[in-house]
């Protein structure tokens, strides 16, 4: 009793010191970006917008969205200087991306105050979350690898199914539509990280075609802590006639990763992981006429995963460990859409999906979804929009479902602000590996339920040159499958359980080019779970992150980017038991590129690249008992003609 009074007590300390310093963080966005507010009446300049097809399956402007969006563009990712999706991912709201230790090791994505097994992952649209976990693991995705990174809140089970009871990552591949250009780049700096890539593209009349390939390796900062990744993405479009066009995918992953800790042994220097992926997809599409619209895809993702840990002599519990598993997704739809003016654009579809898996532990099994589903988009008036949709689902494991979703929005033109709303339901099956793995599952599981409520505003300020959102949301998370460790279990070490949760909150963020040199950027999102069944907060979900960024031009050809980073303590489930809680931290990173010799078109390019990461070189874990590296550099050049 004790023991848990004293965690009680350290939980509301460190509380209210995240509390102080995120408030802090909120209180500075909101200084920032407020003095722009007042100007916001005038004339706002033209800008190209971004297009967001994540959302409603079909092209539309962000400013029509009633869902929370967030499109991270080409030259917003080499902003960031990001190597990896999910530094691309850092800093949005309402978005946990927590990396096991150095770069390349496991890393997922929570939205919300959800799980990862809950938000669906699509490469050009075409579904990747393994059929064993439900989740998927984007450490092997390099960010030279996409154009554009669409991010959408909430449930969107009307439109994608279970996996997407949380929201939905669309990474897309870069496109090249002009004439033929090619490239390559390599960096090197700490704990001996060297990587390396190229690429070719090509466009025309005919259709557009891109092609890369990279590699990476690093030694890590922990014995047996090594990386090495090899990825190759090809895309391209052939054009048939006026109204047809062929669309094709190829994605391979190749990775190697030593894991420095393991269960029952604080630092292992045996255990090695290795994650291989393939994914093929096909699209079809044809206007039949300016109203009618119709489309076909068939996609294949096969995931092979190999565990390897042999015994150590520390090890608590010492036994060989050897896992193999193979598992397959197989998705093929069909879709329609008719549009016979601006107001009403209909979209019906059918959708079947196919898992396969097979373990060492488990015997191999099969589960199926038959889906059909249809969308609506209503915009009786410019600046007016609803969204209603819903999507049945007969899965094999968890039965018949009907997920629906209702979402508005209404732009108002005397004050460039936005409001929104959102309701819908969501849904997730338990997996084969949840249900019958014979060291946690539990053959009792039944599917996950999600209701969720969302309402935002976005405002334009300073006259265009800047924005401001914020979002209110709340979930209702009913037999939320989770790994609860005060039951005994298969093994004697806890099982999968459904439990009953909420997830509530508030995201925050902004941005503002102050002058054609200074600009800020800033994100904020407060989430409060709770754990109803075990009295506690959901596991891996921190009540508060943020972030701030000061975004520097002195020069065209030069661009800098500061970074603040804070996240609070969080409860996790720590390999080896013990201390479940996870304190929070602060981390400063800095990026620069410069372009030594600039061109349009097809005229070469040259970047020069820098950054350094936690500039401070203060220690801190993103996952419990993960060290995150310390001070770090990375230096780079890249080509293209």
């Amino acid at each position: 009793m004790q023991e848990f009074i004293n965690l009680r007590i350290r939980e509301r300390g460190s509380a209210k010191r995240a509390l102080h310093g995120a408030g802090c963080m909120a209180a500075m966005i909101v200084a920032i970006f407020l003095p722009g507010i007042m100007p916001a009446m005038a004339q706002e300049p033209v800008r190209t917008e971004p297009v967001i097809v994540t959302a409603t399956r079909i092209e539309e402007k962000v400013s029509e969205q009633a869902s929370s969006v967030s499109v991270v563009t080409r030259e917003e990712i080499e902003q960031k200087g990001a190597g990896f999706v999910g530094d691309v991912l850092q800093g949005l709201p309402g978005v946990d991306t927590q990396r096991a230790g150095s770069a390349g090791n496991r890393e997922n994505i929570k939205i919300r105050g959800g799980k990862s097994t809950q938000t669906l992952v699509l490469i050009d649209g075409f579904p990747v979350n393994s059929p064993g976990t439900s989740e998927f693991d984007i450490s092997s995705l390099t960010s030279d690898l996409f154009e554009q990174v669409e991010l959408v809140r909430g449930p969107q089970s009307a439109l994608y199914g279970s996996y997407a009871s949380g929201g939905v990552v669309n990474f897309i591949p870069r496109k090249w539509t002009g004439g033929p250009r090619y490239g390559a780049g390599i960096s090197g700096g700490s704990f001996g990280t060297v990587a390396g890539g190229g690429f070719a593209s090509a466009g025309g009349a005919w259709g557009n075609f891109h092609l890369a390939g990279n590699g990476y390796r690093s030694d890590g900062t922990l014995p047996n802590d090594g990386t090495e990744l090899v990825s190759l993405l090809g895309s391209g479009d052939l054009k048939i006639g006026e109204r047809q066009r062929i669309h094709l995918l190829l994605l391979s992953t190749d990775a190697n990763k030593r894991i420095p800790i393991d269960f029952g042994s604080r630092r292992d220097t045996n255990h090695l992981e290795t994650r291989r992926g393939f994914l093929l997809g096909a699209r079809w599409e044809a206007k039949f006429s300016d109203a009618v619209m119709v489309s076909a895809s068939a996609g294949g993702y096969d995931e092979f995963l190999h565990v390897g840990d042999p015994p150590d002599a520390t090890d608590a519990f010492p036994f060989p460990f050897d896992d193999v598993t193979k598992s397959r997704k197989t998705v093929a739809s069909v879709q329609g859409r008719y549009a016979p003016g601006t107001i009403s654009t209909t979209i019906v579809g059918a959708e079947f999906e196919k898992d396969r898996i097979t373990d060492t532990f488990n015997p191999p099994s099969s589960t199926y979804s038959r889906s059909l589903y249809l969308q609506e988009e209503l915009r009786p008036y410019e600046g007016f929009g609803i969204s209603a949709g819903g999507r049945l689902d007969r899965n094999s494991i968890g039965g018949t479902e009907f997920n629906p979703k209702l979402a508005a929005y209404k732009q108002f033109q005397a004050v460039p602000v936005k409001i929104r709303g959102a309701v819908g339901r969501g849904f997730r099956p338990p997996t084969a590996s949840e249900k019958f793995d014979p060291f946690i599952g539990n053959p009792a599981l039944s599917p996950e339920v999600s209701v969720s409520y969302e309402a935002g505003a976005d405002l334009s300020i300073a006259r265009g040159r800047g924005s401001l959102s914020a979002t209110w949301f709340f979930s209702d998370h009913q037999g939320l499958i989770q790994f609860v460790d005060s039951v005994p279990g298969p093994s004697g070490f806890g099982e999968m359980r459904n439990v009953d949760a909420i997830s509530r909150g508030v995201e925050m963020n902004g941005s503002w080019r102050l002058t054609e040199i200074v600009g800020f950027a800033g994100a904020y999102t407060y989430t409060a779970t709770r754990d109803k069944t075990n009295r506690q907060r959901i596991l891996g979900i921190p009540n508060q992150r943020g972030s701030l960024s000061l975004l520097l031009t002195p020069i065209p050809r030069l661009q800098a980017r500061l970074d603040w980073r804070v996240e609070s303590d969080e409860l996790d489930a720590p390999p080896n038991g013990g201390e479940k809680r996870r304190p929070g931290y602060g981390r400063v990173d800095l990026h620069g590129r410069y372009l030594w010799k600039t061109g349009s078109g097809n005229d070469p390019q040259v970047a020069l690249t820098g950054k350094v990461q936690n500039l401070l070189n203060r220690g801190y874990e993103e996952r419990k008992e993960y060290p995150a590296p310390g001070i770090d550099f990375l230096l780079g050049v890249e080509v293209s003609i």
